[in-house]
């Protein structure tokens, strides 16, 4: 049972189901951490250096 959910899910992870938009979608969904920590990173600073001046 595992081998045949890992073959019907092997050629999705890989990104040969959809072809390129399905790559650039699994990018971009990668990708989606990394720029959350990173807003959220800058909005925290920018609060805390409003918090600084009061």
């Amino acid at each position: 049972m595992g081998t045949r959910i890992y073959n019907n899910l092997y050629p999705l992870h890989i990104g040969e189901t959809g072809g390129l938009t399905t790559r650039v979608l699994q990018l971009l969904i990668g990708f989606s951490p990394l720029i959350l920590f990173t807003t959220g990173y800058i909005m925290w600073r920018n609060r805390s250096k409003i918090k600084g001046r009061k």
